[in-house]
């Protein structure tokens, strides 16, 4: 008779066999599908009437929004058949829109060669368009290539100075370079550029949103360095210090605003926040503790379960302002989230203390 152990194990492993099998499954299905869409060295779709080539291309833009890659690139495929055998001026645009389509979503699916290779055929109709040359950028950065991607970011705002995903990029690059002050200027101008927050399919968020996020932690970056400076900092670097720091909290609220549902900025923001939440009660002395307690108020509504936040107002409460009452519904807080035995004490002592000085007054 079988052990439980081996009979655990054979669940185990007849449980892995099917998760294998199932997956293999799946990447055979994802292969057929975009070896179908893609048309990436199979048969070559049933070419359509030149009449259908607009209906095509509405078809696999509204795919292309949806971020339904996969239907978007054999639509786009279709409309450049129906093409191919008329190539006008008439219809030259609506080529080089399908040609930039299919070169970025194969940019997306991380199939750089090819995306290349497309883009070639974009950039034979109309080389020095914005969106050419803002997608060989992105794909010399992809590659690492980040001279030639800069200068090409640099070509697209020559023709368009308000492109914000190429201000955005170009921060991108700078920032990464450690260049804070060239990074900040793009990024500041891709917000100005962004005002109604447009939707890119190809990013988590519109520029607007990402621009605020990479500028406030470039600010981040920029004050973190002070700490580094080999001086004595005086009152001129503590202002500017204080003004990253604010301006760094103040973007991130605003991005919050528009994309409640990132993770990074509530992350990015929870950190300023305990950050600024500590000076403040360093400067207890000149400035009153509910200016902290604010700051730690922000960051359990950002987080309930921040665990510190509410250790940090229950010590507030209970050691600076003298409100045992409040440090009571604190310290209850903390031990929902953590329930520590040093919790628990800490709430019976104040329950007893509370009941004692109830009896005195009464």
């Amino acid at each position: 008779m079988e052990s439980n152990n081996q009979i655990e194990k054979k669940s185990f492993f007849s449980f892995n066999r099917w998760l294998l099998y199932t997956e293999i499954i799946a990447i055979i299905g994802f292969v057929v599908l975009a070896a179908l869409y893609t048309q990436r060295g199979g048969a070559e779709p049933k070419s359509l009437p030149l009449t259908e080539v607009e209906t095509l291309i509405a078809e696999a833009d509204s795919h292309f929004e949806n971020q339904d890659l996969g239907r978007a690139v054999f639509l786009y495929w279709q409309a450049l058949q129906a093409m191919e055998s008329e190539k006008t001026d008439d219809n030259k645009m609506d080529r080089l829109h399908a040609n930039l389509r299919i070169a970025e979503i194969y940019s997306q699916s991380n199939w750089l060669k090819d995306a290349k290779s497309r883009l070639q055929h974009a950039s034979n109709i109309q080389p020095d368009h914005e969106d050419v040359l803002l997608l060989s950028g992105r794909l010399f950065r992809d590659e690492g290539a980040l001279k030639e991607a800069t200068e090409h970011f640099l070509a697209v705002l020559e023709k368009n100075p308000k492109n914000a995903e190429a201000r955005y990029l170009l921060g991108v690059l700078y920032q990464g370079n450690k260049q804070y002050e060239a990074a900040s200027t793009h990024y500041r101008s891709a917000i100005e550029s962004d005002q109604e927050f447009k939707h890119i399919p190809s990013e988590k968020a519109p520029i607007g949103v990402l621009a605020r996020l990479q500028l406030s932690r470039t600010y981040n970056k920029m004050f973190n360095n002070y700490s580094l400076l080999d001086r004595e900092l005086t009152d001129e670097d503590y202002t500017e210090i204080s003004r990253l720091e604010t301006q760094s909290v103040s973007l991130l609220e605003e991005a919050l605003q528009k994309q409640p549902d990132m993770q990074e900025i509530v992350n990015d923001l929870i950190g300023l926040l305990y950050r600024r939440a500590i000076a403040l009660k360093r400067e207890a002395a000149t400035r009153p503790y509910a200016d902290a307690l604010e700051v730690y108020e922000r960051i359990v509504e950002l987080d309930p379960t921040e665990v510190k936040a509410w250790q940090e107002m229950a010590e507030i409460y209970e050691s600076y302002l003298m409100d045992k009452l409040k440090a009571l519904e604190m310290y209850r807080k903390v031990y929902e989230l953590e329930p520590h035995a040093t919790y628990l004490a800490i709430i019976k002592s104040l329950e007893e203390e509370i009941t004692a000085e109830n009896g005195e007054l009464e």
